[in-house]
């Protein structure tokens, strides 16, 4: 009853001093003994109580000053200033986001598909708290725990936070949406996120680069973090079913580091791809400066997608031969986009015949010949050689016309 009660004091506004005070007072309806409790407090971990149901709860605190992979926690602080100061949009801009509204989040669940049937049994996230990152995880002990796991969470972050995620979006969200359904009734509402998914950008950057974008792959290629012993994703869900069978926390102590990796590799990662999309001069390789003007561009930033295409174009020298001729193609489409016509033929014929992107570009020249310059004679040539590579009836019929206008 007690509990009940306090849930409608939430409910009716009356809200405790700050979120560890909240959990506390609902936190004292106890009603059974938790098996290897003793073992539990060894980890970090307390359980929480909610009518009559509990879960387990972790709390890690590190200093700003610590370090992941290539980079110091405090850092996150310098790439929010460094947003504060860009005048474009991007997906992963935090512009007007204060630091503590940022949750790195991630979740581990009984399955990889969607749907009712997977059940997440630990969800949690680390963010900034008073000058230290606290990671803070919600364990599942059992289903009938389940309006106690959302409880607790939905209670401790509030509705004024941006998800940071790897494949959130796709994933892990839908999944707590789905799972909140079942217990809505019973704990606060689910709030409606900001979120930036980090997958999306990393394999804007590196998805022709990387073996993968797994996230294990992106820590070690790009974070320079090594995980020591670590238990696969795929054995994760074992380990609970075992723990299901004997609660002893044994079972599942390396799936909580496992999750705790995940989350703070997160944080890392948002610096890491912020300061090359901030700063690439300074931060990006060229391959990496490249994607990252053609992300502009399909954002429709015209000029920072033109500034970065112009700077690569300056060194085309050192660019390898797929970077330097991708560049040339892409930056002769947004010039022709801009109807600047001349410049944009001049870097289509830049394309070399041994480039992949050779046809498009020829066709791409061909047409401005033909409708912009009516120089059907070499329109037919680029046709020509398209022909000779990859013969089409696009192509076929082009230069049918094209000798038409020829012979007139």
């Amino acid at each position: 009853m007690k509990a009940k009660l306090n849930r409608l004091k939430g409910h009716m506004g009356f809200q405790g001093e700050s979120t560890q005070k909240k959990l506390v007072q609902v936190e004292q309806t106890k009603t059974e003994t938790i098996p290897y409790e003793s073992e539990w407090s060894e980890l970090d971990v307390y359980p929480y109580w909610f009518d009559g149901q509990y879960i387990l709860i972790r709390e890690k605190i590190y200093p700003l000053t610590k370090k992941h992979g290539h980079y110091l926690f405090e850092q996150l602080q310098d790439v929010l200033l460094l947003w504060e100061t860009q005048q474009v949009t991007h997906p992963l801009t935090t512009k007007g986001v204060k630091e503590n509204q940022l949750l790195f989040f991630d979740t581990e669940t009984t399955g990889l598909s969607g749907g009712a049937g997977n059940t997440i049994f630990l969800l949690g996230f680390c963010q900034f708290d008073h000058e230290s990152i606290i990671v803070k995880q919600y364990f599942l002990p059992g289903p009938e725990s389940e309006v106690a796991l959302y409880h607790a969470f939905l209670t401790d972050i509030g509705d004024d936070k941006y998800l940071v995620t790897y494949n959130g979006k796709a994933f892990d969200w839908p999944q707590v949406k789905t799972r909140h359904t079942f217990v809505r009734n019973q704990v606060p509402k689910l709030p409606s996120f900001g979120h930036f998914d980090l997958l999306h950008a990393s394999r804007r950057l590196w998805k022709n680069v990387l073996p993968s974008c797994k996230l294990k792959i992106v820590e070690e290629e790009e974070l320079h973090f090594y995980r020591q012993a670590d238990t696969p994703s795929y054995l994760v869900p074992m380990l609970y079913f075992d723990f299901l069978q004997d609660p002893n926390p044994a079972y599942v102590r390396s799936v909580f580091l496992h999750h705790e990796w995940d989350v703070l590799s997160l944080l890392s990662l948002y610096i890491h791809l912020s300061q090359k999309i901030i700063q690439p001069e300074k931060w990006a390789t060229y391959k990496e400066t490249f994607e990252i003007a053609r992300w502009f561009d399909s954002l429709g930033e015209v000029n920072q997608a033109i500034q970065l295409y112009e700077m690569l174009l300056k060194i085309d020298d050192k660019l390898d031969d797929d970077t330097k001729h991708n560049c040339y193609f892409s930056y002769g489409l947004l010039l022709k986009k801009q109807k600047r016509h001349e410049e944009a033929l001049f870097y289509f014929k830049k394309c070399a015949p041994s480039q992949p992107n050779f046809c498009v570009a020829a066709i791409e020249a061909a047409k401005l010949l033909e409708h912009q310059f009516n120089d059907f004679e070499q329109a037919l040539y680029y046709c020509n050689q398209v022909n000779t590579q990859s013969p089409t009836e696009d192509v076929r019929k082009r230069m049918k016309r094209l000798t038409k206008k020829i012979r007139r």
